[in-house]
């Protein structure tokens, strides 16, 4: 079975209550994935994380077993033993978790134990920090808005039109581009606006627009930095109609 394959027996056990055999998938993807194929990086702290909070929420011990991993992962952090992958496990799996205020912690934690650490995870750490409100710490490490907002739009301007043609490859890659970048867009707005620059941020705000030359692209970008949307609307309702399912059985 390859990984995707038991991500896939993972749902296909959730759906079925074998809540115990969908919790051992999940923990040997989250394990094992990137030793067979590094390229499921995205798929692993994104759909696979989604999962393992759904399951959760019919299965607690789910939760707990998602929580153990981020204490243990936050524990090697701290007595010096991890790297930037370490650190962003922890940071995706705080923000499933609705605990940026643990990423926050950690991250200035690293600052005074680790700080070259803590530099390479800046980038990573900066959703959580301007979660907390600590919009002069996000400042300080952040790199230069501009650079990273031309940066991003040259990106996804070249990925979109790389993009083959079909109806189960397109969209959701493209949706996960465009999000990506709005994701970058907000955050820099964000930062610019807390630390009392608002005519700065309504100026990048425009220009991560104008970069975009794809009228069709620019709608969506636009959309996107308005707002947010976690996973997309087929997805979520996928699971959805399997805890309906699941409540009248």
């Amino acid at each position: 079975m390859t990984a995707l394959e038991r991500l896939q027996a993972a749902r296909l056990a959730a759906t079925e209550r074998r809540y115990e055999d969908a919790l051992r998938d999940l923990v040997w993807f989250h394990e094992h994935a990137l030793a067979e194929n590094p390229a499921l990086a995205g798929v692993r702290l994104s759909y696979a994380l989604f999962d393992w909070i759904q399951l959760g929420k019919l299965y607690p011990p789910a939760r707990q077993s998602l929580e153990d991993v981020r204490d243990r992962k936050t524990q090697a952090l701290l007595r010096g033993e991890g790297n930037w992958a370490l650190f962003h496990d922890v940071e995706a799996i705080n923000d499933r978790l609705d605990a940026p205020g643990a990423t926050h912690a950690l991250y200035l934690a690293l600052a005074e134990s680790a700080p070259e650490l803590a530099r390479q995870c800046a980038v990573s750490a900066l959703p959580a920090i301007v979660t907390a409100s600590d919009h002069a710490l996000a400042d300080r490490i952040r790199p230069a808005p501009e650079d990273a907002i031309r940066a991003r739009a040259a990106q996804l301007s070249k990925v979109v039109l790389a993009i083959k043609h079909g109806p189960f490859i397109r969209a959701p890659r493209r949706w996960a581009e465009v999000r990506g970048y709005a994701d970058l867009v907000r955050l820099h707005l964000a930062i610019t606006t807390g630390i009392g620059k608002p005519a700065e941020a309504q100026r990048l705000h425009a220009l991560a627009i104008d970069l975009i030359h794809s009228p069709p692209l620019r709608a969506e970008v636009r959309t996107a930095i308005a707002r947010r949307d976690d996973l997309p609307r087929l997805y979520r309702r996928g699971w959805a109609s399997a805890g309906r399912r699941l409540r009248r059985t």
